[in-house]
């Protein structure tokens, strides 16, 4: 099996090969496995499964080699915890700093004195509805969850990542077991959370204060994003004090900022230069059983120089959000990678490629399209089929007639003009 070099989670049926160099493998399995990426962000990689004390993971040809490499130098059950070395960064999981030598001087995403990755719980009773409001005054109740960490231990020691896993008692009913890890590539920590929640009317949140300096913040919505204010000046800005959000928020000042990603939630907050992201409530009513039993959920934290649109923060949350899957292939690969359709200006994003609703137009496929840093901008839609025709249509799959806004396909190009936030939809038809 031939695994590209972007790094994403994948599900693989294992098979037996005949191999010296590679460990025995498991068959008739399927397991999920975490691929992290390469350095080179360009050479592919070859994975086998490995059985090793109950537990399935992935192994790299040992002719191989990575720079740089990442460590774990040390494990210290303090209230300071641990410390991942990671080249000319440096991961601390209770007070994450993170340095960077290609800035002048080092930053620190979090505030000094205080710990990122802090879970809190808040009572949560609101005045009516129990399973659909959410009332400021919550905020009055915060208690920082400061238990010992429990079941500390390191799962990877790289070169690929370097990661390890502890378990946090929330109460006598609840806990939480995370494995926190940082690949050689990836420009975030990844959190991957398992929560086993049976608490009644608590909301769990994890918190990042931040070392940021911003009267706003940013959250992304369908097709764009949006800023709220991060202070409580007016009425308007107290009412804000959770923010529909989608695969990330950021908090940003010129040349540096933090941007908070996740893979299923949709609550933030963020107050002075504290972001939070909320993860479980337990509402009883109507259902009194809701949200009782087992969570899992990824989110991650990625501080980056510049603007979160020139970081890449979009498409980093949409790599953490759509993980990748491999399929076995016979003989040899010709290429590393392949793709139906490119965009080649990162601000314009390929949201969705679909089937005409038309079932007779069986060659066709519609492509929906967005501008998300809020700019105008233009783009070059390229696609490896044979193009026969490409239109402009609304949301509706109607073709658009007005000539000055069709498109012209030439030997596969499309080229395209975006408005701030503009969608397109394209039906692309295809000589096949």
């Amino acid at each position: 099996m031939y695994q590209n070099s972007k790094s994403g989670r994948c599900y693989k049926k294992a098979k037996n090969q005949e191999s010296d160099s590679r460990p025995s493998e498991n068959k008739h399995s399927i397991q999920l496995l975490d691929i992290p990426a390469t350095p080179d962000k360009k050479r592919g990689l070859d994975y086998t499964l490995e059985k090793r004390l109950s537990q399935y993971s992935q192994s790299v040809r040992d002719s191989l080699q990575f720079n740089p490499q990442l460590t774990i130098t040390d494990l210290d059950l303090s209230p300071e915890l641990d410390t991942l070395s990671v080249g000319d960064r440096i991961l601390e999981v209770n007070g994450i700093s993170v340095k960077d030598n290609s800035i002048e001087m080092v930053r620190n995403a979090i505030s000094k004195d205080y710990h990122g990755n802090q879970f809190v719980i808040f009572d949560d009773i609101p005045l009516f509805w129990d399973a659909w409001d959410v009332m400021d005054y919550h905020l009055e109740t915060r208690k920082p969850i400061n238990e010992k960490l429990q079941h500390v231990k390191i799962l990877d020691e790289g070169p690929l990542r370097a990661s390890l896993e502890f378990s946090l008692k929330i109460s006598d009913k609840s806990y939480i077991k995370q494995v926190i890890s940082l690949d050689a590539e990836s420009p975030y920590i990844r959190f991957d959370t398992e929560v086993t929640w049976h608490e009644n009317r608590k909301f769990l949140k994890v918190e990042f204060p931040t070392s940021i300096h911003s009267m706003q913040a940013s959250y992304d919505i369908q097709y764009g994003h949006l800023q709220r204010t991060n202070h409580n000046n007016t009425s308007w800005d107290s009412a804000q004090f959770e923010v529909c959000g989608h695969k990330w928020a950021d908090i940003s000042e010129h040349g540096y900022g933090l941007a908070l990603m996740n893979d299923c939630k949709y609550g933030y907050s963020c107050f002075d230069n504290v972001l939070r992201l909320s993860l479980l409530r337990s509402p009883k009513a109507p259902d009194e059983t809701a949200d009782m039993g087992v969570h899992q959920f990824t989110y991650a934290v990625m501080p980056h120089k510049g603007s979160f649109q020139e970081a890449g923060v979009i498409q980093q949350a949409y790599d953490l959000n759509c993980p990748l899957f491999t399929t076995e292939v016979q003989g040899e690969v010709s290429s590393t990678s392949h793709s139906y359709f490119k965009v080649d200006n990162s601000q314009i994003i390929l949201e969705t490629v679909k089937m005409c609703e038309d079932q007779t137009k069986d060659k066709t496929v519609v492509l929906r399209l967005y501008e998300s840093h809020g700019g105008k901008g233009k783009a070059v839609l390229t696609s490896s089929l044979p193009v026969k025709t490409a239109k402009r249509c609304n949301a509706l799959e109607e073709i658009i007639e007005d000539t000055h806004k069709s498109v012209a396909g030439i030997e596969g190009d499309i080229h395209l003009t975006f408005q701030p936030f503009e969608i397109i939809s394209i039906m692309v038809e295809f000589n096949l």
